[in-house]
């Protein structure tokens, strides 16, 4: 009797276990999401994380938790992103500089996007405006390259620092062109700003400048890609210098191995919010664009962008830091 009863237990265990291990996973997600930042509060991305995580929480019906972890230019936050556990549940928006120039200018940054992140959207992208002082004789960028092109190693150009978007997007603009322009680095793009302001500088790229060029202090002649919506009227690069063409973007990533589903379902409602009047108004009063792709083309464009932007620190001879 004993060994029928045990028998029984042992069959009943065992029917159990095959129950349990073959009912249906929750559909994702079943939990609150964490979404890291890496920079602090206030900026471009934290704007950008914060306006894509609020609709995102209203169609997962989960809230997305923003987690700011900046230092090191962003290095410190991708750092915690990639040891995370790759369960879908904790994501991280990435750019320019935490995704390419970063890794490019530490190779000991401790992660690598391209082995370590699993791409998922791109949701937005900037180009990045070239303001002269409404003094300058250059009323419009192709002046500006003519004059630099008479005047070699007389007139400077100012970014936030060595190794800014700015500052390597005129870096290939320089190869490009061959002008001898002398670059100044400040210590942030609003004191590139003051520093045009001030006449120190005879030009800045850095999209900092929006606000000064609308309030009429600023006087905007070129953006290093696609028209802005909010400069509409002010032409590309590109437009003047054939193949040129320089954005700060930004994207949303998970941990390498994420579970597909997860990664679909996330791409599928970020497309989506990208597509609303609403998050492309709020975007574009920023200067930004809203933007979408899929994991691969993502994954493409971080690849590509590595693969410039080391271009470009090499022939420059750009030491960063």
């Amino acid at each position: 009797m004993t060994r029928t009863r045990t028998l029984a237990w042992l069959l009943l265990s065992i029917a159990a276990c095959l129950w349990s291990t073959g009912a249906p996973a929750q559909p994702y997600p079943s939990r609150p999401i964490k979404l890291i930042v890496p920079y602090p509060p206030g900026g471009n991305t934290d704007i950008v994380a914060r306006a894509f995580s609020q609709k995102l929480a209203e169609v997962l019906g989960q809230p997305v938790v923003i987690d700011n972890r900046g230092g090191a230019a962003g290095a410190l936050g991708m750092g915690i992103a990639v040891k995370s556990p790759n369960d879908g549940y904790t994501l991280v928006v990435g750019d320019l500089g935490s995704l390419v120039i970063s890794p490019v200018s530490n190779p000991n940054a401790g992660y690598n996007p391209q082995k370590d992140l699993a791409p998922i959207s791109l949701v937005a992208s900037v180009s990045i405006v070239v303001t002269v002082n409404p003094k300058s004789p250059d009323t419009t960028f192709a002046q500006f390259l003519a004059r630099a092109r008479a005047q070699p190693g007389k007139l400077t150009y100012g970014s936030s620092g060595i190794g800014a978007p700015g500052h390597l997007a005129f870096e290939m603009l320089r190869s490009m062109t061959g002008i001898d322009v002398v670059h100044v680095p400040f210590k942030g793009g609003a004191q590139a700003v003051s520093g045009l302001l001030g006449e120190q500088v005879d030009i800045v790229v850095d999209g900092t400048a929006v606000a000064q060029v609308k309030a009429g202090r600023l006087r905007a002649v070129a953006v290093t890609g696609p028209r802005l919506p909010a400069l509409p009227e002010v032409p590309g690069i590109g437009e003047i210098v054939s193949g040129f063409s320089f954005t700060n973007w930004w994207g949303i990533l998970a941990p390498a191995g994420a579970p597909p589903e997860a990664i679909e379902r996330l791409n599928k409602e970020l497309t989506a919010i990208a597509a609303l009047p609403d998050i492309r108004e709020r975007l574009s009063g920023l200067g930004l664009a809203a933007q979408s792709s899929t994991p691969q083309q993502f994954a493409d464009q971080i690849r590509s962008e590595t693969d410039k932007v080391a271009r470009i620190v090499k022939d420059a001879g750009i030491k960063l830091e």
